[in-house]
């Protein structure tokens, strides 16, 4: 399959996903499914090639096709992205690890404790999102597209529950935090470097609130920090000037 092949065929269930919108268009049911079945079919490279190195719309119609009303459309597509997911893991790792290293691949599953697997559902949503903060085309998103969210949500869920316990109690302010500046807008650095492994689980639920923070409070704090050294330090020498002055008296 060639570009142009698969390009036209992508466009197609698109426009069949699109007209079958209402789930009762059969015929564009049909053609959307045949169109996906046969996107399968597409090598390993060139799917890659077409998602990384293209600023093509196969990523922003991700949910036309996943959320889509109709279970066969819906269904298709989830195994169509999952296939193409694990292309581009894949590649990541080719790329970017020495293949004589083997890492230990935390097994993706529940725990059968709802607010444990809730938590993990969160951390793998704040994860997801480095690969679109990381600027295309650098050595960082290579390393960023290797990477597997909910493998790194699991294993970070699995430290937090081993240091801090269940969520309840007095833990759930340490786990809100924690879950709140994974997921902040402005904290983009925290997440990038949990993902990458830079700062791993144990690590994570050790640090305090301003370690947590974004790089913009972090500096704030440290500016009043510094403020507050240095009204201190000037007490202290007028203190100290005082001081010698009613010696001399």
């Amino acid at each position: 399959m060639q570009k142009q092949e698969f390009l036209e065929l992508f466009e197609a269930a698109t426009r069949a996903a699109k007209a079958a919108r209402g789930g009762e268009n059969s015929t564009a049911v049909s053609r959307c499914l045949d169109a996906m079945k046969r996107l399968k079919k597409a090598p390993e490279s060139l799917v890659c090639d077409l998602i990384i190195k293209t600023s093509s719309s196969i990523g922003e119609n991700h949910s036309l096709f996943t959320e889509h009303k109709n279970t066969q459309i819906r269904s298709e597509a989830k195994l169509l992205y999952t296939l193409w997911l694990s292309y581009l893991y894949a590649t990541g790792r080719k790329q970017n690890r020495p293949p004589v290293v083997k890492k230990k691949r935390v097994e993706i599953s529940t725990t059968g404790d709802s607010k444990r697997d809730k938590v993990r559902e969160i951390l793998q949503t704040s994860l997801s999102k480095v690969a679109n903060e990381v600027v295309a085309e650098t050595e960082m998103k290579k390393r960023v597209v290797s990477c597997d969210p909910w493998t790194v949500a699991v294993s970070v869920e699995t430290a937090m529950f081993e240091k801090l316990g269940c969520f309840e109690g007095s833990q759930k302010a340490k786990y809100r935090s924690i879950l709140f500046n994974m997921g902040d807008s402005n904290n983009p650095d925290l997440r990038r470097k949990v993902l990458l492994g830079e700062i791993n689980g144990e690590r994570l639920v050790t640090m305090d609130k301003e370690e947590l923070g974004s790089d913009k409070i972090q500096k704030e704090v440290q500016q009043i920090k510094e403020k507050a050294r240095f009204r201190e330090e000037n007490r202290l020498k007028m203190m100290m000037l005082q001081s010698d002055h009613m010696i001399m008296i």
